[in-house]
């Protein structure tokens, strides 16, 4: 298995067992035309659908991308969406994803793009309570 692969399973796992065995949904594709991006991971919740990549590579450049790509084919009401990225990458600064999604959100969408989220693996096991939203208020959410 590949790290990135590794990095799944270990986040389905620690997510499924640290949340009394809240289900995540698997990935989630979006296609139009021959362009399409996907996640790693989704759920929904209160009418909200969480978008969730794991960033093994320390690939700021590519969520940049696959921001656009979710912003651009992504129809439905955005407010409706949340794309969070939970970083795997020893000593990442989360700024720098954060930095970048937010010009990307000021400067093409006049912050009406995609809500986001930015988390490290490691401070999930350090969240205290027993329900999924507890994770939720742990991300650090962009402008």
């Amino acid at each position: 298995m590949t790290t990135a692969g590794t990095n799944e399973t270990a986040f389905k796992k620690l997510i499924t067992s640290k949340f009394n065995g809240f289900n995540l949904k698997g990935k989630k594709r979006f296609v139009e035309n021959k362009v399409n991006i996907s996640v790693d991971e989704s759920f929904k919740l209160n009418n909200i659908n969480y978008l969730i990549e794991i960033d093994s590579g320390n690939m700021a450049k590519f969520l940049v991308g696959q921001y656009v790509l979710l912003n651009q084919l992504i129809s439905e009401n955005k407010s409706d969406y949340c794309f969070l990225i939970v970083h795997t990458y020893k000593d990442y600064n989360i700024d720098r994803t954060l930095n970048n999604l937010n010009f990307i959100n000021k400067r093409l969408y006049n912050n009406r793009g995609l809500k986001f989220g930015v988390i490290h693996f490691e401070n999930i096991s350090n969240i205290s309570g027993l329900n999924i939203q507890s994770l939720l208020t742990n991300f650090t959410y962009g402008d």
